[in-house]
């Protein structure tokens, strides 16, 4: 099976938490950042609403861009017991601003990606069922921002001839 690609452009990295604070009467946003999300400074509500934006944002996505062929396609290899699984992978297109989040703290990106997969109806779960790799997340520093984007790549790997020693 050919790898499937899910293409986000010019993809949102903000979330705008309050329209207007009291104390500036600003907007105030929060970035995607995991660090920022489970370090107790942001609200358990807060958390649940942007997480829920994010699922909903991305399943956009993944509707338009994954056809039934390879939705079928991917149930007749991936279930359980099978030797075949999903691996996940996401390359970060984007402009180099002056304080960016470490690649490591993007791991909100493929969690929320996968947890919308599952919502899609893509895959039934995305536990080690389905999903056996995820989390391999790289940075590609571009110039403009018409260039700005998440690719998220899902590849059917077996896992018998990936073992290592």
């Amino acid at each position: 099976m050919n790898d499937i690609i899910v293409l986000v452009r010019d993809f949102e990295y903000r979330y705008c938490l309050a329209k207007k604070t009291r104390k500036t009467g600003r907007p105030k946003f929060w970035t995607v950042n995991g660090q920022g999300l489970y370090n107790a400074t942001l609200h358990f509500r807060a958390r649940e609403k942007l997480t829920k934006y994010f699922h909903k944002y991305l399943s956009k996505y993944i509707k338009r861009q994954i056809s039934q062929e390879q939705i079928i396609e991917l149930n007749n290899l991936i279930f359980p017991g099978s030797s075949h699984k999903l691996s996940i992978s996401l390359d970060i297109y984007d402009i180099r601003r002056g304080k960016m989040p470490d690649v490591s703290n993007l791991w909100l990106w493929t969690k929320w990606f996968e947890d919308a997969l599952q919502e899609s109806h893509i895959i039934p779960d995305d536990n080690p069922d389905y999903v056996q790799e995820s989390g391999r997340t790289r940075y590609h520093f571009i110039d403009s921002q018409e260039e700005r984007k998440l690719v998220f790549t899902l590849k059917v790997i077996d896992i018998n001839k990936t073992k290592t020693l």
